[in-house]
């Protein structure tokens, strides 16, 4: 697959999520619906971590977010464990879509080059190996943002 290609999906999908949020009240976004362990604002906080790690930290460029925000979206976090507010819902929704223009820019036609970091836990080779697990990561969190999206549309508080 091209660097285009891939790209275009990344961003493709990162569009979606940014859409979905933008149709949804404010007060929705800290409500935890029933069956789900965590809330849209704790999604898009994750979503932008993960995403952080994944390509800019595993490429070896280098974290483009506070260290902070691992302690409010990394894997095994949640909203009920936040002892501070973590950033605002706009301000990860601006992140979002600067990381998204960043990441089309920086790598288009760089998607061969090897990974550099030294802590590189997936054993990713070049930075398009990155972006597999990336893509798959955007998409599951596009589904569970949708159905969470869903619920609270249906459910008027």
């Amino acid at each position: 697959m091209s660097d285009r290609f891939i790209l275009n999906l990344f961003a493709d999908l990162r569009k979606q999520i940014l859409n979905i949020m933008t149709g949804l009240p404010e007060n929705k976004l800290s409500l935890v619906p029933e069956g789900f362990n965590n809330n849209l604002h704790w999604q898009i906080g994750h979503v932008l971590t993960i995403t952080n790690d994944l390509i800019f930290v595993l490429s070896g460029a280098g974290s483009r977010i506070p260290s902070s925000y691992g302690t409010f979206f990394a894997t095994g976090t949640s909203p009920s464990n936040w002892s501070e507010q973590p950033p605002e819902v706009h301000i990860l929704e601006k992140k979002l879509e600067e990381q998204m223009l960043v990441i089309c820019e920086m790598y288009d036609g760089n998607l061969a080059e090897p990974v550099t970091a030294k802590d590189n836990f997936l054993q990713a080779r070049v930075i398009g190996e990155l972006f597999y697990v990336l893509i798959a990561h955007e998409s599951t969190h596009l589904g569970m943002i949708t159905a969470m999206a869903k619920v609270l549309h249906a459910n008027p508080e």
